[in-house]
């Protein structure tokens, strides 16, 4: 009985201690392609979200997918806010690329 109970709780902490996806796969942008001028709302990545293609030029997107863009890259995305300066320049809260 108290192997029964033990194996009960070890497995409940088990599945209660599993990290869980909360992506699971949902792409919902693409990046493709990235701007290196230097010039105010050139510099940083084109993305498509949709119909819609804004830019950033948050460094989180240049940790994950680099400089180089050599076709689209899928991924899920979290928008911020927009930039003021730029109409169409958003700060992204959170990304990961999805394989």
């Amino acid at each position: 009985m108290k192997l029964l109970v033990l194996l009960s709780l070890v497995f409940i902490i088990g599945i209660s201690s599993c990290k869980k996806d909360n992506v699971s796969n949902n792409i919902n942008a693409e990046i493709i392609s990235f701007n290196s001028d230097k010039c105010m709302c050139c510099w940083g990545w084109t993305i498509k979200i949709g119909n819609d293609t804004i830019k950033s030029d948050n460094a989180i997107i240049g940790e994950l997918v680099g400089y180089e863009i050599k076709y689209p890259i899928k991924v899920y995305l979290v928008l911020g806010e927009i930039k003021a300066s730029c109409g169409n320049y958003y700060n992204i809260k959170e990304i990961q690329t999805i394989k």
